[in-house]
């Protein structure tokens, strides 16, 4: 499955679902009331995956909605990046760092009820790897292909959508910085990171820090000349608006409200509609 990365507007951008069909479904139904929907292309930005036992339910209606409006994303978050390497859903050999990782870090037993009906056992490791595999089978083909092939980031002509952010501890700038992640590229030789900095000592070929691995991306991230960040990632209370960057991940797929932002034009200023009233 090839996504965009290029979305024309209006958009809608929806933060972390983690599984939550039945806060996006709300979401939904009040965004089809805004005279922006008949247009709007969606982007999510990430994180479909763990935390509930709805996971297989919310990849669906995601890919329901892509389709319903054509021209419209998902990029990829840190949760579908471990699903995807670990249970070698991109049809490669599992990394060893993200076959533990995703056993020791992520809230995978919710994944595993969705798509397997049941929850796994994460040690003996050997033990662990089957029931990867067994969840990998369980997977339906659609999901695997769509999952696998996310993008690591999209854009419009006035911002930026990705699920983390740019990062100043790259000797690397913006505007190669969002080409790397165009062509999911991370390499050391490449990005460069600045000597002494926490993503130089604790650098790992496996994990992008723009899709999660430094959370100080987040609210500070590097900013891009002429264009806005927009991104989930970290659980916040209410959406933050700066010049750099519109955060919007309101539920973190552990309480509402789920948030959409719309953008109607490179500089409007962003909309924001709510699962739920406030």
């Amino acid at each position: 499955m090839q996504l965009p990365m290029h979305v024309e507007y209006p958009v809608i951008a929806i933060g972390d679902l983690h599984g939550r069909v039945e806060w996006l479904d709300a979401l939904v139904a009040k965004l089809r009331q805004r005279p922006e929907w008949p247009e709007a292309k969606f982007v999510f930005l990430g994180d479909l995956v763990d935390r509930t036992d709805t996971v297989k339910e919310l990849v669906s209606r995601v890919l329901e909605l892509i389709a319903e409006k054509p021209g419209s994303t998902c990029v990829m978050g840190n949760h579908d990046l471990a699903l995807v390497k670990a249970a070698g859903l991109h049809d490669q050999p599992p990394p060893e760092y993200w076959v533990r990782r995703y056993g020791d870090v992520y809230d995978h037993k919710w994944t595993f009820q969705s798509y397997l009906g049941r929850t796994p056992d994460y040690l003996p490791l050997g033990r662990w790897v089957k029931e990867l595999a067994d969840l990998k089978a369980a997977v339906p083909a659609e999901h695997r292909a769509f999952l696998a092939s996310l993008p690591w980031v999209a854009e419009a002509e006035g911002h930026i959508f990705l699920h983390n952010g740019l990062s100043p501890e790259l000797d690397c700038p913006a505007r190669v910085q969002l080409e790397c992640l165009k062509r999911k590229v991370w390499d050391r030789a490449i990005v460069n990171p600045r000597f002494g900095t926490d993503t130089d000592r604790l650098f790992t070929p496996e994990y992008p820090v723009w899709l999660g691995a430094d959370r100080k991306l987040s609210e500070k991230p590097l900013p891009f000349p002429g264009k806005v960040q927009v991104s989930g990632h970290i659980k916040i209370d209410a959406p933050e608006v700066n010049p750099v960057g519109i955060r919007i991940d309101t539920s973190g797929g552990i309480c509402e409200p789920l948030t959409g932002c719309i953008l109607t034009s490179a500089t409007a200023e962003p909309v924001f509609v709510f699962s739920k009233d406030l």
